[in-house]
């Protein structure tokens, strides 16, 4: 099998995403790359690249001004958003402005690396790296690097287990 991408597909700068062998795409998924634009403040080479063997759940919105990379073997439930950007900064004079106007900024790069389980609905945030083999749990939001072979959970997402060698 060279891979899947289910109907309903919607995608934004598609030159700039990487999608791997024998993944799957979902259905109803929006994958989108910004470039830049007068809103964004903007990166030279923005990009999403999708490993090998990665399967991306039912209606998941993956958004990127920077980098993100899923590494090989990722697996996300349904509904997950993983997103490197945001409307904004909460200084007085940008919270003055309505969301759609205020610039589109990233605060740094999702790194997810090999055979991590993204549970339903999970959120994960930029300037973040999950290391392999972690598990986030359903509906988690991680706002700070999750460690190799973790299990984290939570609203912002905390470690419930480190998973080590006998």
């Amino acid at each position: 099998m060279d891979g899947l991408i289910y109907p309903d597909l919607t995608l934004t700068g598609g030159d700039c995403i990487t999608i791997g062998k024998n993944s799957i795409i979902g259905k109803h998924v929006i994958l989108s790359v910004w470039k830049k634009s007068a809103r964004l403040a903007g990166f030279n080479n923005p990009s999403l690249v999708i490993g090998n063997g990665v399967d991306i759940g039912e209606y998941n919105h993956i958004t990127a001004i920077n980098r993100i990379e899923i590494g090989d073997g990722v697996l996300t439930g349904r509904w997950v958003t993983i997103s490197d950007n945001n409307h904004g900064d909460t200084s007085y004079s940008t919270l003055q402005l309505r969301p759609i106007k205020r610039p589109v900024i990233s605060s740094g790069p999702i790194i997810i690396e090999e055979n991590v389980w993204i549970g339903d609905k999970a959120t994960i945030l930029g300037n973040v790296r999950i290391g392999e083999g972690s598990v986030i749990g359903s509906n988690a939001v991680v706002t700070k690097d999750v460690p190799p072979y973790s299990v984290v959970a939570g609203v912002p997402a905390q470690i419930i287990k480190n998973v080590h060698p006998h």
